[in-house]
């Protein structure tokens, strides 16, 4: 079920349509709630949240950071003669992997592979704490690929490539523990964040705050 920046939810339409019961529906819905994507607004019922900008300021900031410090510590690990196996691993299994069937998909494998680097020096714990606000970053993601995710040809990477080469290079950088690069890395993906709200604010002005 997709569900739109702003659209409204009827927990009893939900149960009838998918033939749950209300008392699951309503399980998810609490869930989706607690994640930032679900408000309950007075005599409106549950809407999904609008996806705001201050907010993806704030996370590619506390992102930055986090991802920065990440890649100095499994800079550290490789110099001291230990393989990156988790990042290696993902990353082969993007090699083989087919083309992502949507956009969900590509988020997910895209966001999983930032959460493996973390993973690999132990550090999985981190991002917790920006669950609720890595929702519109997630959102913000998805609606990336839907708009340029276009069939290439000849010309330019569409958007799910261009993702692929990124981490690719990630992954390479880190092997060769090359820390000036890997920041510049970062730095582009989280500016490349603030560049989509940017531009796709404007094109889907009426799933932004």
């Amino acid at each position: 079920m997709e569900l739109k920046p702003g659209d409204k939810l009827s927990e009893n339409s939900i149960a009838i349509e998918k033939n749950m019961s209300r008392p699951k529906v309503r399980n998810i819905l609490t869930g989706l709630a607690d994640e930032g994507y679900l408000e309950t607004l007075p005599q409106r019922g549950s809407v999904v949240t609008k996806i705001n900008k201050d907010m993806i300021r704030e996370a590619t900031h506390a992102h930055l950071v986090l991802d920065q410090a990440i890649i100095v510590e499994l800079v550290n690990k490789r110099k001291n003669g230990f393989e990156l196996e988790m990042v290696n691993s993902y990353l082969d299994l993007l090699k083989v992997d087919k083309i992502p069937k949507d956009e969900y998909d590509m988020v997910m494998l895209e966001w999983g592979f930032y959460q493996t680097l973390a993973k690999e020096c132990g550090k999985e714990h981190v991002y917790s704490f920006l669950d609720k606000i890595d929702c519109d970053m997630y959102r913000l993601s998805s609606l990336k690929y839907l708009t340029y995710n276009y069939s290439a040809h000849n010309s330019a990477l569409n958007a799910w490539e261009t993702t692929v080469l990124e981490l690719k290079l990630m992954t390479e950088q880190l092997n060769s523990c090359k820390i000036d690069l890997l920041t510049v890395l970062c730095s582009n993906r989280y500016n490349g964040f603030l560049a989509n709200a940017g531009v796709l604010s404007g094109i889907y002005s009426e799933y932004f705050e």
